[in-house]
């Protein structure tokens, strides 16, 4: 992990009225975007590499090129099974699939981020839900953690300047301590609904 230098920051606008909370949040912002864009040019890189092999050989064999996509990502069976029978949800959604970064899990902080970005789609909330975080107003709801323990949290939206991201909080360190939870592993947030009241699971994959 490269660690932050005041060049990363140049383009920052610091404004009067700023709080050490929007401090907190623009090196979370910056460090984001930081990682992504290696992330990028890494990935750019090998599939230059990857393209121009790709190209050769099609070349050779004239080959029309086949479309393939991902596969769409799939509820493991156990937890739809607790959700369902055990709990009388339905409407599973997938709202973010994301690799954990140190912010994410840092005990300082207590919160995860979700971007706007990177949500699969935002209609698992409800026009009055959207309404209520867009007034700022948190909403709390019922979290399956990945060892199917039910934890309450509160569900936020945060807007900064031309990002906005989704924010979970309350018992999110004790979720990170109790799961294992680490910079870098991979997980899924679900969304559902228990007699309409809106719920989420977390799975680790």
């Amino acid at each position: 992990m490269e660690l932050l230098t005041s060049e990363d920051f140049k383009n920052t606008k610091i404004q009067p009225e700023w709080t050490a909370m929007d401090y907190l949040l623009e090196v979370v912002r910056v460090d984001q975007e930081k990682m992504q864009e290696q992330t990028f040019m890494n990935k750019k890189k090998n599939g230059g590499l990857k393209r121009k092999r790709r190209t050769q050989e099609e070349n050779n064999k004239n080959k029309r090129p086949i479309t393939s996509y991902p596969p769409k990502p799939m509820m493991p069976e156990g937890l739809k099974q607790h959700i369902v029978e055990n709990m009388g949800g339905s409407n599973c959604v997938l709202v973010i699939q994301k690799q954990l970064f140190f912010s994410d899990v840092n005990p300082q902080a207590s919160r995860l981020l979700i971007p706007f970005s990177q949500v699969e789609s935002h209609e698992f909330l409800n026009e009055s839900e959207v309404e209520r975080l867009k007034n700022k107003e948190a909403i709390k709801a019922c979290l399956v953690e990945p060892s199917m323990e039910e934890t309450e949290i509160n569900f936020k939206r945060w807007d900064m300047r031309k990002k906005s991201m989704y924010v979970i909080t309350t018992s999110w360190n004790s979720i990170v301590k109790n799961n294992q939870l680490k910079a870098e592993d991979v997980v899924q947030l679900w969304s559902f609904r228990v007699n309409s009241t809106l719920c989420f699971a977390l799975q680790k994959l």
